[in-house]
């Protein structure tokens, strides 16, 4: 060593200070991974909504483009259950969809119409789904739940992003029990209705007309058309739904379908 230059120690970590460093890295994934896990959960849940909406819109665009008439329908089932089960039986926790549209342009059971006997013309009128064709495959949503966000639970908001009309009654707010249609379908399409070879039927439907309105049509036979249908949607974790106003999981999301034009708008907090 020449004179003057004196040789310095070099610093290193010790094992402590490693053994630290990787404590507090270990402590700050544990605590993050919760809040990617919220951001996801709530990615997806956004993602299921978009894409209910975009069905309904695809169905709307169908019936106008084809002049013809389009049943949308959607049936909620278990999530414990396998999805290949046949029949599938109502339950929390997977939203299923289908459309399908009159192959000849013209409404069946127009001859049923302020008739006593839609409901129970409609099977015959509907045989099978023989003047029927698909124009979506099935669509089945994990982790979601139709919910009544009409019923008072949470109340309506009188503002924000959640603030909506109130539909004019529980046959058009398709979580209610009351949402019931005349005119259920079958999947796959050609079964019959409520037999062991259809594995979905479908009762909550709502028809699109050539000029776009949306309706459900009822078993009293009302030809109205509403001012709005209502599908209230909040997301699972497996068959176990939060309550809507309970804050943590507690998401919700509403979209709406304008009865005289069809077009569907989405409500969310």
């Amino acid at each position: 060593m020449s004179p003057g230059r004196v040789r310095r120690g070099v610093r290193a970590f010790t094992l402590v200070e490693l053994l630290v460093v990787i404590a507090v890295i270990v402590v700050m994934m544990m605590l993050a991974v919760p809040a990617f896990n919220a951001i996801r959960g709530s990615a997806d849940f956004g993602t299921e909504v978009f894409d209910i909406s975009g069905m309904l819109d695809q169905a709307r665009a169908y019936a106008m483009a084809n002049n013809t008439y389009v049943l949308a329908g959607i049936f909620e089932s278990s999530a414990a259950q396998s999805s290949s089960a046949t029949p599938q039986t109502s339950g929390t926790g997977c939203v299923t969809m289908a459309v399908i549209a009159s192959r000849d342009g013209m409404r069946p059971y127009q001859g049923l119409i302020n008739t006593d006997n839609l409901q129970s013309g409609w099977q015959t009128v509907y045989a099978s789904g023989a003047d029927f064709v698909a124009i979506t495959k099935l669509v089945t949503l994990q982790n979601l739940h139709l919910v009544d966000l009409q019923s008072g639970a949470p109340p309506m908001p009188t503002a924000g992003n959640m603030y909506r009309p109130l539909v004019s009654g529980t046959c058009y707010d398709v979580a209610n029990a009351g949402c019931t249609s005349a005119t259920p379908f079958a999947w796959p399409l050609g079964a019959q209705l409520n037999r062991s070879q259809a594995q979905f039927t479908f009762y909550k439907v709502i028809e699109f007309s050539p000029q776009g309105a949306a309706r459900v049509i009822l078993s009293n036979n009302l030809d109205a058309i509403p001012y709005c249908i209502e599908i209230g949607l909040q997301p699972t974790n497996g068959t176990a739904a939060a309550t809507p106003a309970s804050g943590s999981g507690g998401q919700i999301a509403a979209i709406q379908i304008d009865g005289m034009s069809g077009a569907t708008r989405i409500y969310q907090p």
